[in-house]
């Protein structure tokens, strides 16, 4: 359908979208049925880190740890065996252990008496108890001991409402211990930090409300007029809708949805949104200040704007659809490209039958523009000297990103999604305390497996030779001395398994040296939180960088088949690519000195595809005009187009990166690194890359001599 047949049913086409918007409602609202929250990673299947929690399932439970700040020489057993009876009464809970509770078990063992042992513990309290339960529930100090709260599901069981059952029960079991413990408790676990985080987040709801109306600001300053604010926030509001929808449509075609594709599908669709919005209204604001009729400004608007808003969202869509090629991805780019493709086709047929039937009304008042000199324009200017002084330009932009190319390439970052959290969370606050009194590795042991019965002893006392195991538990393996143990305690079908502990952050170079040295030996099995780092690094190594090169071919293939250059194509994929490793840099010089954070390693993935994504956005807008020029002698037409579009380009990048930007004032450390990203790299992208790179790299590449 061309534009002109657009506007000649224009009234039939807002008739249908109405309809269809109406009827889209209520399966775009119900979005969440077909949302997931397991992130297992096919490409994981066959990892020794799978394999091994695969073995270990049946003990694998979900877990909370109750921290009690209180001597427990000095409490009451009979009050803390009360509490953990209360504790078992909640849904889900399986069973509660404390140092109590394991005495009374081992007493009971010797004794043969569940009641005399019980009486015992509650008249003695933990009198004579034994190093190894000593060792697992009370600190060095006596100042802490542990009380754990297991449930009867694995961690990767999820609620229909996408809650973890200790993140269900947490906020219960809060308000008990609150009642036996006052206030000298913390509760961790990925329950609560989980249960922590979500309502901080919902704290912090007005950061995304924030975006609308910035949105809304920003693009009646641009345009002069509240009308388009109004419409900004309508169309926003409306890609909204129809992303849900895409949730729904992909959920149905391949069965659900990673949860975390939200964070991304709402980045792009705000994007994509407002850049069309923005330009498809300014060009017809243009060709009316022009003095054009309302019909000629309409139909040169559908004959610029229109076709260079297709091939904007087709480079968009289709980019985000090599997603789908990654393994743990394949909602991603199904949702993605539904999405951006549904959203296209509405802005490029609804918004121009709007236009036809109100047509400066949209603005209010339109003024005629006198023809002032394009060469007074500052971006005129900016181009101007960009094209005399190309080489130079060019050079020293270079000079700068080799480097930052090289370090994006190899960039450090943490696979701890939990960094930057704030320590104002009562979970977080207990996970650095419980590090601190039992070790950092506690929480996150290494679990090691093995089915060679015959060597046992041997596994063991090879375990405590280990440069950085402090102590552990296994067949014939308690704290950090070999013992005649029975070792059916630690068996699961036919194989046996430790408990290992070492001093390392799970997440530190350290642990993943130590592990990587357990899992060259060939006899046992390893698992754990560090094992399953170092399995998603290698995979990561692979399928990323295989992601961002197929997005930068997609969105290659795009540009270079609509204007049928591969010059265009160089101008603009090493444009996104500089501006991409520059913010990078950045970004991890503010997140390691300013907010004492590591970098999360999704960051420079997600920021490589939808800044390569949208980054082409602006490239098509500056194409276009470029070659409605480049009949011109090209030392005046490339000045000339970057003065129509330096103006509506450097609106649109302020105006998407304030937006995206309001992300950094969510105290999540993920989100407040993604905000900071999308500031930075938009705002070099825009004034740096847009207004000198582009113009002297067209200069070099269009050959100026030829005109001369």
């Amino acid at each position: 359908m061309t534009w002109n047949s657009v506007i000649k049913r224009s009234r039939l086409i807002i008739i249908i979208w109405i309809v269809v918007l109406f009827l889209m409602v209520i399966p775009a609202l119900n979005y969440n049925k077909f949302i997931t929250y397991n992130q297992h990673n096919p490409a994981l299947q066959n990892s020794e880190s799978y394999v091994a929690d695969k073995i270990l399932s049946p003990i694998n439970n979900d877990t909370l740890i109750l921290i009690v700040k209180q001597n427990p020489y000095n409490t009451s057993s009979s009050m803390v065996l009360q509490f953990q009876q209360e504790i078992e009464k909640l849904p889900y809970v399986s069973k509660v252990e404390s140092p109590f509770s394991d005495y009374i078990n081992f007493l009971s063992d010797i004794m043969h008496n569940n009641s005399l042992a019980t009486l015992y513990v509650e008249k003695n309290g933990l009198k004579s108890i034994p190093a190894f339960i000593k060792d697992r529930y009370i600190s060095n100090d006596n100042s802490t001991f542990l009380i754990f709260i297991v449930f009867n599901v694995s961690s990767n069981y999820y609620l229909p409402n996408g809650e973890i059952v200790s993140q269900y029960d947490y906020p219960q079991i809060k308000k008990i211990a609150s009642n036996y413990f006052n206030n000298s408790f913390y509760i961790t676990g990925n329950g609560g930090v989980l249960y922590d985080t979500q309502r901080l987040t919902s704290q912090s709801g007005f950061a995304f409300g924030l975006i609308f109306i910035v949105l809304a600001i920003a693009v009646g300053i641009t345009l002069y007029s509240y009308r388009a604010s109004l419409l900004t926030i309508i169309f926003v509001s409306i890609s909204t809708l129809i992303g849900y929808l895409g949730i729904v449509i992909a959920g149905l075609l391949i069965g659900s949805v990673d949860y975390i594709v939200n964070y991304t599908l709402t980045a792009v669709l705000i994007g994509i949104t407002t850049d069309y919005l923005v330009f498809i209204l300014s060009r017809y604001k243009s060709e009316i200040s022009a003095s054009k009729s309302n019909e000629e400004a309409i139909l040169e608007t559908g004959r610029r704007a229109g076709k260079t808003v297709l091939i904007s969202g087709f480079t968009v869509g289709f980019s985000l659809l090599t997603f789908s090629l990654i393994p743990g991805f394949l909602s991603w780019g199904i949702v993605l490209v539904i999405s951006v493709l549904i959203a296209v086709t509405f802005i490029v047929t609804f918004l121009p039958s709007l236009i036809s039937l109100l047509g400066t009304k949209i603005f209010g008042n339109v003024k005629t523009k006198e023809n002032k000199p394009f060469e007074k324009s500052f971006f005129y200017k900016t181009a101007k000297s960009s094209v005399e002084h190309k080489f130079l330009i060019v050079g020293i932009i270079l000079i700068f990103a080799i480097p930052s190319i090289l370090f994006f390439i190899n960039l450090p970052t943490t696979y701890n999604i939990q960094a930057g959290l704030s320590n104002s969370l009562p979970s977080i606050q207990g996970l650095n305390y419980l590090e601190n009194k039992f070790g950092s590795n506690f929480i996150f042991p290494i679990f090691v497996i093995t089915n060679n019965t015959s060597e046992l002893k041997n596994i063991s006392n090879y375990l405590l030779t280990i440069k950085g195991i402090t102590d552990g538990f296994g067949p014939f393996l308690q704290g950090n001395s070999i013992v005649n143990n029975n070792i059916s305690d630690f068996k699961i079908g036919n194989y046996y398994y430790y408990v290992l502990y070492s001093n390392y952050s799970p997440y530190s170079d350290s642990a993943i040296n130590l592990v990587r040295h357990l899992r060259e030996n060939s006899d046992i099995i390893v698992g754990g939180l560090t094992s399953s780092i170092i399995d998603q690094q290698r995979i990561n190594g692979v399928y990323y960088p295989l992601l961002e090169i197929l997005i930068t071919i997609v969105a290659a293939l795009v540009i270079g088949i609509s204007f049928k250059s591969i010059k265009y194509v160089l101008i603009s994929i090493s444009g996104v690519i500089i501006s991409i490793s520059w913010s990078t840099v950045l970004l991890y010089l503010i997140s390691t000195t300013l907010l004492h954070q590591q970098l999360i390693y999704l960051i420079p993935v997600i920021l490589f595809v939808i800044l390569m994504s949208l980054g082409s956005d602006y490239s098509v807008f500056i194409i276009s005009t470029v070659e409605e020029e480049s009949s011109k002698d090209l030392r005046e037409a490339i000045p000339k187009a970057f003065s129509k579009t330096g103006k509506i380009v450097t609106s649109l990048g302020i105006i998407l990166a304030i937006s995206l930007g309001v992300l950094a004032l969510i105290p999540v450390g993920f989100l407040e690194q993604l905000g900071i990203a999308f500031i930075i790299a938009i705002v070099l992208d825009t004034f740096v890359i847009r207004n000198f790179y582009f113009p002297a790299m067209i200069a070099i590449l269009k050959n100026l001599k030829k005109n001369q």
